[in-house]
């Protein structure tokens, strides 16, 4: 296993390439700028004229994130990835980042050093023994047998140009001198695991133009006057939808509409709000907008995603539901009042049937019964005294009902961090910094946030490894 140094064991503080954080993006990284890591995932023996690379870390204890990510399952990566699973400003950068390391690269990497994976309904991918540990023991077990350094704890304040190269002031006020210098130091989420946020300090003092950072991949925090305050434990499908107030219930359902997001996915309602797949998917569109003094209204579906037709269908009898969202290409938008008038009308064909008793087959009864009474529809009322004015209101409760987003959960409880550096301040093919030569960027720190379901450990790995590959590659050019 990899020994973790102290600075004071490393006396010269000069390399080629300097890594600091040693998180999933840094420790591949590492690898590929040493070139121990071939672009289809397999080890390479590293050349005799390799790098010089060092790995700094400002915790003492190794991938800590690593370890409690997917509820210490760690979800390494998602069989179905591309540039529609992420909230950034450049998709098209994106793509070409993931190309140049897919998830079947990963895929390769891990199950080739001993640790099996298996695939989950829509597409997660997890290490068969469900033990984060396996997957952090491989990725130090790969950087040790490629002879690369990993310092720790060694907390970087500054990165500064000097002799050609750059020069990396640490707490112990003994800088580090490198040719080049990788910044993975992740984002501000779980604090706990080391995660402070300190690489956007960095890159904005060299120049670079940083997103503002929110929570990303979080919970919801619901108003007390939510439809679904009070069934907490209620897991339920829905497709959430994020929009500036004031929009009409026509215009919301139309091919025009752009929401600030949407998502379509299994909610778990909680004591406070809602979390889950769903609204981990659009925490971060939310908080962006609330944050920026937007007023938003967060919409539920909880009809379309019913239907044993529909997208959702094939997992409707799961026992339990998978633990992300549909992708966006399959994400259904709210059915018109004419569509869902189709689609009911099977559903109310008894006429003699209380409204309750004939929803209740596709919808639970307790959530069910709040979302009549808050349209003013008694449950107990026979279909066929539906009027027009009460079908409208059945549309809307089961289609469009106002959840009363309050707040979105802060950084101690998100999952990622959304913001960041632009795509477009990076060259795409290197992820060098176009504002400071010599600085690469790769992982959280980088402006694309994907969605749940290992959709950003795979950014963490491409960014990676394309930011090791293009320090390693300036180094021959010069």
């Amino acid at each position: 296993m990899l020994d973790v140094i102290s600075p004071s064991q490393r006396p010269d503080r000069r390399c080629d390439i300097l890594v600091v954080g040693a998180g999933a993006a840094g420790l591949l990284a590492a690898l590929a700028a040493r070139g121990a890591l071939g672009a289809d995932g397999r080890r390479r023996r590293p050349p005799r004229d390799a790098p010089d690379v060092v790995v700094l870390n400002n915790v003492a204890r190794i991938g800590l994130k690593i370890l409690v990510s997917g509820g210490g399952r760690c979800n390494v990566t998602n069989a179905f990835v591309d540039e529609h699973d992420y909230d950034t400003d450049a998709p098209h950068l994106v793509r070409r980042i993931l190309r140049g390391f897919p998830p079947d690269s990963i895929r390769t990497f891990f199950e080739s050093r001993g640790c099996p994976l298996y695939e989950e309904p829509l597409g997660k991918v997890f290490p068969r023994s469900n033990r984060a540990r396996d997957v952090l023991d491989v990725l130090l077990e790969a950087v040790r047998e490629a002879s690369i350094p990993m310092i720790a704890p060694a907390v970087v304040s500054s990165v500064e140009p000097a002799d050609g190269g750059l020069a990396v002031a640490v707490s112990d006020r003994r800088p580090w001198f490198a040719r080049r210098v990788i910044i993975a130091t992740g984002g501000k989420s779980l604090p706990k695991t080391g995660s402070r946020g300190f690489g956007f300090g960095l890159l904005a003092r060299l120049g670079h133009g940083v997103l503002p950072t929110v929570p990303g991949l979080t919970s919801l925090v619901l108003k007390p006057t939510s439809p679904v305050r009070g069934l907490a434990g209620l897991t339920v499908p829905a497709v959430l939808t994020a929009a500036r107030s004031g929009t009409a219930a026509e215009e919301r359902v139309g091919k025009k509409f752009r929401p600030l997001a949407r998502a379509a996915g299994s909610m778990l309602i909680s004591h406070k709000g809602a979390t889950g797949p769903a609204p981990f998917d659009v925490s971060g569109p939310c908080g962006r907008a609330l944050e920026g003094g937007a007023t938003i209204e967060l919409r539920a579906d909880f009809w379309s995603l019913t239907c044993p037709e529909g997208a959702w269908g094939p997992y409707l009898a799961l026992p339990k539901p998978p633990g992300a969202s549909l992708a966006s290409r399959d994400v259904p938008r709210p059915p018109s009042r004419v569509m869902f008038e189709a689609q009911i009308h099977s559903v109310l064909a008894r006429r003699d049937r209380s409204v309750g008793n004939a929803l209740a087959e596709r919808l639970p009864r307790n959530l069910l019964h709040g979302l009549l009474r808050q349209a003013g529809i008694d449950p107990t009322l026979p279909v066929k005294q539906l009027d027009g004015g009460m079908r409208r209101g059945l549309w809307l409760a089961l289609t469009q009902t106002d959840l009363h987003l309050d707040s979105c959960e802060g950084y101690a409880k998100a999952e990622v961090t959304s913001g960041g550096v632009s795509l477009r301040e990076l060259f795409p093919a290197t992820l060098e910094s176009r504002i400071r030569e010599h600085i690469f960027c790769c992982g959280e720190v980088i402006d694309a946030t994907g969605r749940l379901g290992g959709f950003n450990f795979q950014w963490a790995w491409s960014s990676g490894f394309a930011a090791g590959l293009g320090a390693a590659k300036t180094l021959v050019a010069e």
